[in-house]
């Protein structure tokens, strides 16, 4: 491939020059290289299986490699917005959109960007099921080219977040057939033969030159799982590694752990046909008395953000009027008004109403604990520690209002599937990688793929279309917190580990590890 000579060309005039971050200038204006570069080894996993291609790929291990290698026209932020990358700029009204490309970005082989190769990718995620990025695509009616730099998407649905779910990994167009990488544009570029491979920087990136990290051995791995092996034996440097899974990785040793925000819903599905439950009061009782930011702090090991409401982070508008702790003298009040008879003048139905002047573990007033008003089975997956540890701290805090009487039933995950498919539940744990977008129809529309309980009124569905829309994104919140179809806990955070000592203030974005390159510096 010829972009590998040039590579290697580039690669040799590179480490000459020490290349840098494009800080500072000399007197006479040249761009004066003043980064210290790190000779640190810095190794990276690749499960060597054909032609990288970044838009099929499904390894875990390669999707890293991926984000070192290429890019998408957006990147998605710490706080889920947006960034453009490769776009220079775009329009849309949520149902049609036209995207502008940068006119400065040039692939590894010196080829410019160009709006056949976006559409070459997007139409790579499209029509491939096994990309995992073909869901992304699902709305998508058209794509074209209507010139060299411009590009025109029109929806079947609309969408006003579908730049959020854009940061796809745009190829040149041809080049995912042959040879052992797809053709990219992003900080590093491949530079080798057969088994021996190094990440080099790419002296055409568009960003500028990068910061300490410059060469990363390419470490090939017989099978696409003994990333954490290479990891443990320090042949690899970084890696991702969920941390609130069955079986967690134990590194060990010097590591360093950084934490992103990521789309991983923790939450409560609700069995609409619950006599109880299908009252949004009772919903918001449990809601009240759930102990989120302790959850946080223990059965998810502070790698996790407290949510009220299903968006990440939590909007401002309505998180801070919401307590993120258990309240139980609130749940009890609103559980009297809807299963106790009490007068509505006395209950606290306005989900903004918080009494701060009640502790959290003091007893509901007038409250009988010996009259049961609620007895619930809470479903969880036996397999996953972390979620068992949870579902029991969620009883505990619900058995705390008078009245509730919780079990908790945990049984082997197929089981768990089943009787979730089948209804036989009154609560249950549930986990789901929500989309960038945080769309949440799959939760609460009619036939919704996790819809398992049967949740989410013609006005709530009617909210999040308006939302989608982007029209009055705050009242599908305040809706939201008044029906409570399901009951949030927590957004999971995303883990990425590293050989400790190799980078300061190292600050992954929540699907780039490699976000920031440019800024990178040996660790003090």
């Amino acid at each position: 491939m010829k972009w590998k000579k040039r590579a290697l060309a580039l690669l040799v005039a590179g480490l000459a020059a020490l290349g840098g971050c494009d800080r500072a200038r000399s007197d006479g204006g040249a761009l004066v290289d003043d980064v210290p570069v790190s000779d640190a080894y810095f190794g990276l996993a690749w499960y060597q299986n054909g032609t990288l291609d970044p838009v099929r790929e499904r390894a875990a291990v390669d999707r890293v490699l991926c984000e070192a290698l290429y890019e998408g026209l957006f990147e998605v932020t710490d706080n889920f917005t947006a960034e453009p990358v490769l776009c220079d700029s775009y329009t849309g009204d949520g149902t049609t959109f036209t995207f502008t490309l940068r006119d400065d970005v040039r692939f590894w082989s010196g080829a410019p960007l160009t709006a056949a190769d976006v559409v070459a990718s997007w139409n790579a995620a499209r029509y491939d099921e096994q990309s995992p990025y073909h869901g992304r695509m699902a709305e998508v009616g058209s794509i074209e080219a209507l010139s060299d730099d411009t590009v025109r998407v029109v929806l079947t649905s609309p969408n006003i977040d579908l730049p959020r779910l854009l940061d796809i990994p745009i190829y040149r167009a041809g080049s995912a057939t042959s040879g052992d990488f797809a053709d990219g544009t992003g900080p590093y570029q491949p530079v080798g033969e057969g088994r021996s491979w190094m990440l080099e920087p790419n002296q055409d990136w568009h960003g500028g030159r990068l910061g300490s990290i410059r060469h990363i051995t390419l470490v090939v791995l017989p099978r696409a799982d003994a990333a954490l092996s290479s990891f443990q034996t320090g042949d690899v440097s970084l890696m991702r590694a969920s941390r609130i899974s069955v079986d967690p990785p134990n590194v060990g040793g010097s590591v360093e752990t950084a934490q992103t925000r990521s789309a991983v819903l923790h939450y409560l599905g609700l069995d609409h046909d619950h006599p109880a439950l299908s009252d949004p009061r009772v919903r918001q009782a449990l809601s009240a008395a759930l102990p989120r930011q302790s959850l946080c702090d223990t059965a998810y090991q502070t790698f996790a953000d407290p949510a009220v409401l299903p968006v990440n982070p939590q909007p401002p508008d309505l998180a801070g009027s919401l307590s993120m702790d258990a309240d139980h003298a609130r749940a009890a009040r609103l559980l009297r008004q809807a299963l106790g008879g009490a007068d509505d003048d006395d209950a606290d139905t306005d989900p903004d109403d918080i009494d701060d002047d009640v502790a959290d573990d003091e007893p509901a007033p007038d409250t009988d604990p010996d009259a049961v008003l609620l007895t619930l089975r809470l479903l969880v997956n036996e397999e996953n520690p972390f979620k068992v540890a949870a579902a029991e701290q969620i009883a505990a805090s619900w058995n705390a209002i008078g009245g509730v009487r919780v079990t908790v039933e945990q049984r082997p995950f197929d089981t768990y599937l089943s009787m979730l498919r089948s209804g036989d539940f009154d609560v249950y744990y549930g986990e789901t990688q929500l989309t960038a977008d945080l769309d949440l129809r799959p939760l609460v529309a009619a036939g919704g793929r996790l819809n398992y309980g049967g949740c989410g009124s013609r006005a709530l569905r009617a909210a999040v279309a308006a939302a989608r829309r982007g029209e009055d994104v705050a009242g599908l919140h305040r809706l939201f917190a008044e029906e409570l179809p399901f009951l949030p806990l927590a957004f999971e955070r995303g883990q990425i580990i590293l050989r400790k000592g190799l980078i300061d203030d190292y600050a992954p974005a929540p699907y780039n590890a490699f976000a920031g390159a440019e800024d990178w510096r040996i660790a003090q």
